[in-house]
């Protein structure tokens, strides 16, 4: 049942995010502390958010903008080898309680932008993007409201997003496959959890020019605040 309602929270978050770009990854991870065992959260997350955002990328493969991909690539191998050096070290334990943390900063704190482009902008954001997902599992929209000063469309940043957190995510299954992680051992729930994004993304997609985006904003920011509160609470008090 437990892997049954995997299924189902991925399904629901492949949609919003096809719909509004950014939240579902974010919301999925949140609900996983509890279902998968600690070591399995970030990896098994990693690998269905490949299918997720590479079919995303796929059914707007028109609206990509390829010019940023070589130096995020650079960028995201610096931070995912710098990254692993630490996965081993953590206690595991205290994952769900950074994730709660992460994603309550992320929501309510100051969102990381810059005044003016920066000199190796998408290579930055690459290694600190790749970096973080690496030991947090869900980076947020840093890679969103980059795009967004480029002055692309909607659809743009969509796409162009989705291929930049496949990179990031390729980057991960390998560095989580070198360290050891078997993921053939939850071959199952990885397999209903990837048809359940790539359903969701098909559909959000096709939905996604006729609901406003502001629609979203507030309901996926409380249900954002919810899950990392339950998560905190289950590190602390369970």
């Amino acid at each position: 049942m437990n892997e049954l309602l995997l299924v189902v929270i991925t399904l629901f978050t492949s949609v919003l995010t096809a719909i509004a770009g950014l939240g579902g990854g974010m919301i999925l991870i949140a609900f996983m502390p509890g279902i998968l065992p600690p070591t399995a959260i970030v990896p098994i997350h990693a690998l269905v958010q490949l299918c997720s955002n590479s079919s995303r990328a796929i059914f707007s493969w028109h609206s990509i903008h390829w010019t940023f991909c070589a130096a995020f690539i650079s960028g995201s191998l610096l931070g995912g080898l710098g990254a692993a050096q630490l996965v081993n070290q953590m206690d595991l334990h205290y994952l769900p309680l950074m994730l709660g943390l992460y994603i309550l900063l992320n929501v309510w704190g100051t969102k990381l932008t810059f005044k003016k482009t920066p000199r190796g902008e998408f290579f930055t954001i690459g290694m600190i993007q790749t970096g973080l997902s690496t030991i947090i599992g869900a980076t947020g929209p840093l890679t969103q409201s980059t795009l967004l000063r480029k002055g692309l469309s909607r659809d743009s940043i969509v796409s162009t997003s989705a291929l930049l957190m496949t990179i990031t995510h390729l980057i991960k299954i390998l560095i989580f496959g070198w360290l050891g992680f078997s993921f053939m051992s939850y071959w199952q729930v990885i397999t209903g959890m990837c048809f359940g994004v790539i359903t969701g993304t098909y559909i959000g997609t096709k939905v996604r020019v006729k609901i406003p985006k502001a629609i979203f904003k507030n309901a996926l920011n409380w249900l954002l605040t919810l899950l990392a509160l339950r998560m905190i609470y289950m590190t602390l008090f369970v």
